[in-house]
């Protein structure tokens, strides 16, 4: 028959090798000794050895026993690492934080200063970032495949998600630094509608796109679209490289894009203003590890609701 040992078995056996006597070691388990000695033999004949030889008063290990006790004690670790990880995990202190977010967001303060400050203060929690479209990170929270979603405001409603505004800013102009119009204040639509315009690409389906296209139609003007880029760093760099202007989030300009130029659009700021907003399932704030990093941000967000 396979040997069963339980862990009591092991706690009693390490306690009797480290105190090398069975009254100590029953003290220190705070039981009386016959159970002890009882148990210490029930074990050396479950596992057909003898862990132990008498030495006047104290007793000794055995060349088996110490081999026993080396492995006793790393089992009863291992137990303790398990019991640790659970009491981690149920206080929201150890597992992995799923966060998927567009661009931009990892160049909003209130984002990146919380998530530093709650990686500081929960070094067991690894948060596991995804660079994300709106369409993309709605799908992938409502699959319960990221915890959290961080993307710019959608029109529509989303039914089963909360929100929380993280942060606004503003659609602005992005020129090449040598565009006519560059070290102008503000710059209207209207003087750009000839040339060629850099966009996100309509079927992916980015919050922006509409937002772009809405700010273009108050204008009664359409945008002279010669490429379309996935996401804001590409249409940077192509703005950099001289093929087209662009409309992007303010956030975008802490990336110091060389050869670009930034420029507030001549019309009611009331059109441009954007925001980032947290998603979450409603069920998510009775998880201790995703609410507590909802908290983290609304203490760092000057715009969430406290």
């Amino acid at each position: 028959m396979p040997t069963q040992l339980t862990l009591r078995q092991l706690s009693y056996f390490v306690a009797v090798a480290e105190e090398r006597h069975f009254r100590r070691a029953a003290a220190r388990l705070h039981i009386s000794q016959p159970p002890l000695t009882q148990r210490i033999q029930a074990m050396e004949r479950e596992l057909g050895v003898q862990l132990f030889k008498r030495k006047g008063r104290l007793i000794e290990l055995t060349q088996a026993g110490h081999l026993v006790l080396t492995e006793a004690q790393a089992a009863l670790a291992q137990i303790d690492r398990v019991r640790e990880a659970a009491r981690k995990a149920e206080q929201g202190e150890a597992g992995t934080l799923r966060v998927a977010v567009v661009i931009s967001a990892s160049f909003t303060p209130a984002f990146s200063e919380a998530t530093k400050a709650f990686k500081r203060d929960y070094p067991g929690v690894a948060v596991d970032l995804t660079w994300t479209i709106s369409s993309e990170g709605i799908q992938a929270l409502r699959q319960r495949k990221v915890d959290l979603c961080l993307i710019r405001r959608v029109s529509r409603h989303l039914d089963g998600l909360a929100q929380m505004t993280v942060a606004r800013d503003r659609l602005m102009l992005v020129l090449p630094a040598n565009h006519p119009k560059a070290a102008k204040e503000k710059v209207a639509l209207d003087d750009l509608a000839e040339e060629p315009f850099i966009l996100f690409p309509r079927e992916k389906r980015i919050a922006l796109y509409g937002h772009i296209m809405d700010i273009w139609a108050r204008t009664g003007r359409t945008p002279r679209i010669a490429q379309e880029a996935e996401n804001g760093l590409t249409i940077l760099a192509l703005v950099a490289a001289g093929f087209g202007n662009a409309i992007l989030p303010s956030t975008l300009g802490g990336l110091h894009m060389p050869n670009v130029v930034w420029k507030q659009i001549d019309m009611d700021e009331r059109w441009t203003s954007s925001s980032l907003i947290m998603l979450y399932c409603v069920e998510t704030l009775s998880e201790k590890l995703p609410s507590r990093f909802i908290d983290y941000i609304r203490q760092y967000s000057s715009e969430a609701e406290r």
